[in-house]
């Protein structure tokens, strides 16, 4: 007998040994009833979750060391067969970060607030420069990034098993949605031709194509590079938490790793 095998069979008494000690105190302790014969209940469900207890423990500590015994073969799935009771596989966690994209097609990552300088013209007579009225204007918006969480394919999902860690890669953030607040605008000098009287006044053809014209220069405010940097980076925290939630549930053990796709 090798001393590997010793070691474990002296491992195996003790641990038999350590159920029927439990056993028996577990007897002594919850042993007799109130008429001082026969199991109390709560007698008998110690004793069962102490055997219980005993067992799973020999059994795991049996499957792990068969399992450094076992050598992989060449196309073949040796997780899926030896993770046994407390093993995971990349589909475990795989299935339910992708139903989260049926549930949530779009996540929402972050806000932007963008402001732009502009000017509305109101051209007066033979549209000449002495007649024309020009408004100093600062409009105000919000600019709304997303990542789109059917782009998460299952390629995208990877188990590291040593070192208990599930990465997911992502798609970059992009502009989702530009909205213009009239309301937030801020209204300048007026400046005018010196035949130019009174204040401007847009008719609403006018009106319609200068707010047109102020979402595509908020647009532009809000697509600079550091913006979606700044959204890249919350888009990163966003689905940390989403999916370690999600993780949780089948492993505590597991830690999500966010990274972009390629």
């Amino acid at each position: 007998m090798t001393e590997e095998e010793i070691r474990e069979k002296e491992l195996k008494y003790m641990i038999e040994d350590s159920v029927d000690s439990s056993v028996e105190r577990a007897f002594k302790k919850y042993g007799r009833g109130r008429r001082g014969f026969g199991l109390s209940l709560s007698g008998i469900v110690s004793i069962v979750l102490l055997i219980a207890v005993m067992f799973m423990g020999y059994k795991w500590y049996e499957m792990q060391k068969a399992s450094e015994h076992v050598t992989p073969i060449e196309e073949h799935d040796l997780t899926l067969e030896n993770n046994g009771i407390f093993g995971f596989t990349v589909v475990d966690f795989q299935e339910p970060v992708l139903e989260k994209a049926v549930q949530q097609r779009l996540l929402i990552v972050e806000e932007q607030e963008a402001y732009v300088g502009t000017s509305v013209t109101e051209t007066g007579l033979f549209n000449l420069g002495v007649f024309n009225k020009e408004q100093m204007l600062t409009i105000h918006g919000t600019g709304q990034y997303t990542i789109d969480l059917t782009q998460v394919k299952a390629r995208d999902i990877s188990l590291d098993e040593g070192n208990y860690e599930l990465t997911i890669c992502i798609p970059h953030a992009k502009l989702h949605n530009v909205s213009y607040d009239p309301e937030k605008t801020e209204i300048g000098d007026l400046q005018r031709g010196w035949l130019a009287f009174g204040d401007l006044k847009l008719t609403a053809e006018q009106q319609n194509v200068f707010e047109v014209g102020a979402k595509q220069e908020l647009e532009a405010k809000l697509s600079e590079s550091e913006r979606f940097a700044e959204a890249d980076r919350f888009a990163k925290l966003e689905a940390y938490e989403m999916y370690q939630a999600i993780v949780r549930t089948i492993s505590p053990a597991y830690k999500v790793v966010i990274e972009f796709q390629q």
